[in-house]
């Protein structure tokens, strides 16, 4: 019996900062979840106690709620609301990776409840995918804010890392102070899980090598992100100046961010004019979404930095109130009725070798030439290149929306002319197309065909992107689109 009142029945899970029990409030006969809350080095107890106390301001329907904060042998407890359900990283353990919208819905939810906390002034510092309790009705709640801290706390020392190796954000990995611009990047890592059905930088125990990977490699990126791809780029920005704020996200799930917040963060001085479409079916297209642009490289972390950070480091993941630590056995791989087929794993390889050579290739309006069945490069060579399938594919996606009649007519062959519909059933579909952009492409000259991701606007105002294979021939000098896949 805890303080005289909650019985404790069974430990639902722990984590390093201690164990969370299923228990029977006595006096009004309900189940809660209690914590009792360990102070972390050189942090007394009266300092995490006055946080607990500024996470129990915290109402809101996607928050586990804090009811109490007990002493019981003079050790603080707290008692919070016990959800059952799942979290979300069992569900994505046991399942699968998510479809796109239930991923998109799940993480509304917990960015609307972290629009309340850094509204209020709470940074929670350990967004994960085992910090989201997913109850009745699909709606998710964001749990463990024993280890929050006020945005103008100092109760943290110098140098210590707080929180789960793998969803931190580059700054706090090197030791900084966490901020609400922290959590978003955690929030991108959590989405990054529930649709690949893995953390961003891998399953391992070694914490100080997923840390020297969050410092020194470029933020994630999956083609499994579809319409979600601007998300996952504007939370997982490696400079957070960059990244979305929570009711951005929130703004752009609701399909209320401004087309100016679209743009991608390496492209800032370019204007929206290109964010694209697949090439060939009158139907929408199918296909797998990609980051919008390359990660900004980043300054020279010192890596004595990293190490110092890491030898103090405290991996958070204490307080999910009503499941345990992250799972351990690997998520299952995506179900062969998902949309990462076989093809598209190796569509996606290819796009990945050719991206730091695509990068330097011209944009779309640089390569487009006036007349497009001028195929640049193709002319000065004696076979087919991988240059100038680079530079085709880039003329054909800058000209398709901006004149379906010229690209039908001088960029397919006549059985990909049937096969698009016809000039009729070409034009509707990009007459539908506001503005495409490429964001890599891999050419391939034997066999002759291409691999490229994009991301598209549509005249209706949505946003979507995926990676397409062409099949494509060469002739006197020129390039043809002749099938798909």
């Amino acid at each position: 019996m805890i303080a005289g009142r909650y019985r404790l029945e069974r430990e639902l899970g722990r984590g390093a900062m201690g164990a969370v029990w299923l228990a029977t409030d006595e006096v009004l006969g309900r189940s809660v979840a209690l914590k009792q809350l360990i102070a972390l080095d050189g942090v007394s107890d009266a300092a995490v106690e006055r946080e607990a106390q500024l996470a129990a301001r915290l109402v809101h329907p996607n928050v586990v709620a804090v009811f109490d904060l007990v002493r019981d042998d003079d050790k603080p407890w707290l008692v919070m609301e016990y959800v059952e359900g799942k979290t979300l990283a069992h569900m994505v353990r046991d399942d699968g990776p998510l479809p796109i919208e239930d991923a998109a819905r799940l993480i509304g939810q917990i960015a609307s409840a972290l629009r309340s906390a850094h509204a209020a002034g709470i940074v929670h510092r350990d967004v994960k995918p085992a910090n989201i309790v997913v109850g009745r009705a699909e709606r998710a709640k964001l749990t463990d804010f024993g280890i929050a801290r006020g945005v103008d706390s100092q109760t943290t020392q110098t140098g210590q890392v707080t929180g789960s190796p793998a969803y931190l954000a580059p700054e706090i990995a090197t030791g900084g102070r966490a901020n609400p611009a922290s959590d978003m990047w955690s929030l991108g890592a959590t989405l990054f899980q529930a649709l690949t059905g893995e953390p961003p930088y891998g399953i391992g125990d070694n914490a100080l090598a997923t840390l020297y990977r969050v410092v020194h490699e470029d933020p994630p990126r999956t083609p499994l992100a579809g319409r979600l791809a601007p998300l996952l780029e504007h939370t997982m920005a490696y400079d957070p100046a960059e990244r979305w704020s929570a009711e951005d996200v929130v703004d752009f799930l609701a399909g209320r961010l401004a087309a100016e917040k679209l743009e991608p963060v390496a492209l800032r001085t370019q204007t929206l004019a290109a964010v694209a479409a697949p090439a060939p079916a009158p139907a929408a297209p199918s296909g797998l979404a990609q980051s919008t642009s390359t990660p900004t490289r980043r300054r020279w972390w010192p890596i004595a930095l990293v190490v110092a950070a890491a030898l103090v480091l405290v991996v958070g993941g204490a307080m999910w109130a009503n499941r345990g630590e992250e799972p351990s056995a690997k998520p299952k791989p995506v179900a062969s009725g998902s949309p990462l087929s076989e093809a598209t794993d190796k569509a996606t390889e290819d796009a990945d070798e050719g991206s730091e050579e695509a990068s330097e290739k011209p944009s779309p309006s640089e390569t487009a030439s006036e007349s497009p069945s001028e195929n640049p490069s193709a002319s000065e060579t004696a076979g087919p290149t991988a240059e100038g399938i680079d530079a085709f594919i880039r003329n054909y996606l800058a000209t398709a929306p901006a004149n379906p009649d010229s690209a039908f007519g001088s960029m397919l062959t006549p059985a990909f002319q049937a096969s698009s519909g016809g000039i009729e059933g070409y034009r509707d579909w990009w007459g539908s197309v506001a503005s495409t952009s490429v964001v890599s492409v891999s050419p391939s000259v034997d066999p002759l065909k291409v691999t490229y991701t994009y991301n598209y606007a549509m005249k209706d105002g949505r946003q979507d992107g995926g990676t397409v294979t062409l099949g494509l021939v060469y002739a006197d000098g020129k390039y043809l689109i002749n099938s798909e896949g």
